[in-house]
């Protein structure tokens, strides 16, 4: 009887040690697919920033294409998560098989846009129906396909590291956006690259994106700006925005005319005083330049 008795000690002792184990490994697989789950609804976390690498940068080849989301019954970009190393050269296919406009959209310092916008497409912001094809995307962007089957196709190189959201022109009120995570690249010899706010002789201001949707609390940037004569006294405004803009003074003292999506224009003050102006397609956005002697 003490010989079974042990013998049945180690069968419940091995049946406790499998029970045991099962139960670690179920804990583990849960434990993975909540993470990857949390991971892939929250794209952005607080460590991103400190991650890193360092190979050789290039091409990479992304498809997006745009669904209605069955959960939320809204517009969605798949993916909505991009990863890419700086200096990548980044190829992106935007796939659209609505009947309705999208666009694949980043904004500064990056500036680019796929507008799969053709004759037959709705503009869901205002319910008009497009007779012509998109005028503001970016260099090098080809449209394709007709109403129900379009694709646009364009390339841009990840120069800054950071996330950047990209988001649809029409549709960010309702949720579509995704974000692009540019990773630090040791290895990229572009990093040196910076940008200027004002020259010997110039200064900038930034017609900021957002300004024509009214979705921002600054339009030109910076709003006020101090210039002297024969210093700094020719500004150039660059149209950081997707929509078009004017600089036209309030006192008819200068106009600039259509400065379209990612052009600038330039006026050199020759008299002391104080500039007020705005845009003249959307009132609500103005500026001061302070002009001394």
């Amino acid at each position: 009887m003490k010989i079974e008795s042990r013998g049945l000690s180690r069968v419940g002792a091995t049946f406790l040690i499998l029970t045991i184990l099962i139960v670690m490994i179920g804990a583990v697989a849960i434990f993975d697919i909540a993470y990857t789950t949390s991971r892939q609804a929250a794209p952005i976390t607080s460590n991103t920033g400190s991650l890193s690498v360092n190979e050789p940068p290039k091409p990479v080849y992304i498809t997006l294409t745009w669904e209605k989301s069955p959960e939320a019954l809204q517009d969605r970009f798949t993916p909505y998560n991009i990863v890419v190393a700086q200096g990548d050269t980044v190829h992106i296919t935007f796939i659209v098989n609505d009947s309705s406009a999208h666009t694949f959209t980043l904004g500064p310092p990056y500036n680019f846009q796929i507008n799969v916008t053709t004759p037959g497409l709705t503009d869901d912001l205002t319910g008009n129906v497009f007779t012509t094809n998109a005028t503001n995307n970016s260099p090098g962007v080809v449209i394709r396909g007709t109403p129900g089957n379009v694709t646009g196709t364009g390339t841009f190189v990840a120069k800054y590291a950071g996330i950047y959201e990209y988001f649809c022109f029409y549709h960010v009120q309702v949720g579509m956006f995704g974000y692009l995570t540019v990773l630090p690249n040791s290895a990229y010899n572009g990093t040196q690259a910076t940008t200027s706010s004002s020259t010997p002789s110039g200064s900038q201001v930034s017609i900021e994106y957002g300004s024509a949707a009214n979705i921002t609390s600054v339009y030109f940037s910076p709003p006020t700006i101090v210039v002297v004569i024969g210093v700094n006294n020719t500004v150039t405004w660059t149209n950081n925005d997707i929509a078009a803009h004017t600089v036209t003074s309030d006192t008819g003292a200068f106009n600039s005319g259509n400065i379209a999506a990612g052009a600038t224009w330039s006026y050199t003050f020759t008299s002391a005083g104080t500039y007020g102006y705005h845009c003249s397609y959307h009132p609500w956005m103005t500026g001061t330049v302070i002009v001394k002697s």
